[in-house]
């Protein structure tokens, strides 16, 4: 569905890519996990193409999509929730929501996609008149997940949807992606939480700056020592 190759991004003389091949199958949740400065999110801001590669490719659908726009990505299906939520703080939560419908013309499925985040998210559907700069951190990251959902994506790139929220959200949140997955949409997932990450994807790659160090079935890596010993605390 989604393959990087050999992609290289640099930010100004800072070689911050060096390499990335990956690849995303229908379907599936892919977690892409790494320290603090590996370029997990470079990663997905290049496949947003709010960064361009110097050098590489990248296909979705068997599409070439580098010469493309960053508004052809998300009219493509590839929609991007950020680090930090990047809600709008004076906005209400339903405005914000219909923030992410802004490309779509189906009226209808926009109201049963809205319906669907509502049924994911109660607690947005019962301040969905209140400014969501007052929302709890967890709420907003709610909110941040169900503004991408609107807008309709057929991949969903998830960028530290753990950041900040307190542990028993977390464990919400992640039970919603599963649910989000099992209904039909790819995720790919950028995740400080290598537990939580490993436990509900299918396929991880590890990046240590710049480049991919280990890849594979998460359960498998779930049981590799040295993940273990870097990142699962054992």
């Amino acid at each position: 569905m989604l393959r990087l190759n050999n992609i290289h991004v640099y930010y100004n003389h800072v070689h911050a890519l060096k390499g990335v091949s990956l690849e995303v199958k229908k379907g599936s949740i892919v977690s892409l996990l790494g320290a603090n400065g590996a370029g997990k999110s470079t990663t997905l801001k290049t496949i947003s193409l709010l960064l361009k590669p110097k050098e590489g490719s990248y296909l979705f659908e068997e599409t070439p999509m580098l010469k493309m726009k960053a508004s052809d990505v998300v009219k493509a299906g590839i929609i991007h929730c950020p680090e930090g939520r990047r809600v709008f703080p004076l906005l209400t939560v339903m405005e914000n929501l219909k923030a992410g419908t802004y490309i779509r013309k189906d009226k209808k499925q926009i109201n049963h996609d809205m319906e669907r985040v509502f049924n994911y998210f109660p607690r947005l559907k019962e301040r969905r008149n209140q400014k969501a700069g007052t929302l709890s951190g967890g709420e907003q990251q709610m909110l941040a997940i169900g503004r991408s959902l609107v807008g309709n994506p057929k991949i969903l790139l998830l960028d530290e949807p753990s950041l900040g929220i307190a542990p028993i959200l977390v464990k919400e949140i992640f039970e919603i992606i599963k649910e989000i997955n099992s209904e039909g949409t790819t995720i790919l997932l950028v995740e400080q939480n290598a537990n939580m990450a490993l436990d509900i994807s299918d396929y991880s790659y590890v990046l240590e700056n710049g480049h991919i160090a280990l890849e594979g079935r998460s359960e498998e890596l779930k049981e590799n020592p040295e993940i273990r010993r870097l990142y699962l605390g054992g």
